[in-house]
């Protein structure tokens, strides 16, 4: 019997750096997908993407297991993400593989346990979790929860550029030059918290652009404030990045018309870069375990 999991993508961060000395972020999640197929066979196993193969390895272990028993288990991914952009694909893949896993074993774990398992595989983040966070990407935890915001879509721009988020992370001045920023990153979170709260765009816009800009001392987004100015001449409520991606956007709502967002960044050459421009709807978080109409297309 096949086990489904289904894992939405993200558009980078609205907010991430440091505060005090621990690094946080708030991730937030798209309309589109990996979908992770568990099933038990005999024969023509799928083994599935190295890190995915190892969130089947830690859910067994989590359940006292024994690791050689997951032998027989056919891991097959369909994915929607781009890969090395910073829209979570390997996350969207290791948490579906882990919701399908539990499926097959009949087992269940929180969003919160989820989280904190996918950490032991690598840097995560909180699109597992189906309210908007305050996060930590090391070990899983939840901060503050913040709510969801409505309404809302994003002007996704997706350059060619890929970028590792793991040789991000090992830059020798990575975490001082994060402290650097954490003045604008604690306002940045302040100013994120009170939009959630109030659903209110503008704050929210105002946080991404702030964390975004912060983060340009680390990795170079090009183009990244004739991006801002166009989008802030437009009307769209702010910008913002995959802080260890490459991938950019920017926020807007449902009444706004993305096609022509899109034309006028096209006008000013930014397509040269990012060669896909497309608006996608922000949804709510959390690992789908049953297969749904919108994710239908990628099995």
């Amino acid at each position: 019997m096949k086990n489904y999991g289904i894992c939405p993508a993200s558009c980078g961060e609205f907010v991430q750096g440091m505060v005090d000395n621990d690094e946080y972020l708030s991730s937030y999640t798209i309309d589109m997908y990996s979908t992770a197929i568990v099933e038990e066979r005999l024969k023509n196993i799928q083994r599935g993407p190295s890190k995915s193969r190892k969130a089947v390895e830690a859910v067994f272990d989590r359940f006292n297991i024994p690791i050689k028993e997951s032998k027989n288990i056919s891991l097959n991914i369909k994915s929607e993400i781009p890969v090395g952009k910073g829209m979570a694909s390997s996350t969207a893949d290791i948490g579906a593989t882990i919701v399908a896993t539990l499926g097959l074993l009949k087992q269940s774990l929180s969003s919160e346990e989820i989280s904190k398992l996918a950490s032991t595989i690598e840097p995560t983040d909180s699109i597992y979790i189906e309210k908007n966070s305050i996060f930590n990407p090391l070990n899983g935890d939840v901060i503050k929860y913040l709510g969801n915001i409505k309404n809302s879509r994003v002007v996704v721009l997706e350059p060619k550029k890929t970028l590792n988020t793991m040789k991000i992370r090992s830059l020798p001045n990575y975490k001082e030059i994060k402290i650097q920023n954490k003045e604008i990153i604690k306002n940045a979170f302040q100013l994120l918290e009170e939009g959630m709260k109030d659903n209110d765009l503008y704050s929210i816009g105002k946080a991404c652009t702030l964390s975004s800009l912060a983060n340009e001392n680390i990795d170079k987004k090009e183009g990244l404030k004739e991006i801002i100015e166009i989008s802030q001449n437009y009307g769209a409520y702010g910008v913002n990045i995959a802080h260890s991606g490459t991938v950019v956007g920017i926020l807007i709502d449902k009444c706004m018309n993305d096609a022509r967002l899109i034309e006028l960044l096209k006008q000013a050459n930014l397509d040269v870069v990012y060669n896909k421009m497309y608006a996608l709807d922000i949804i709510d978080g959390g690992i789908r375990r049953e297969l749904q109409c919108n994710t239908s297309k990628i099995l």
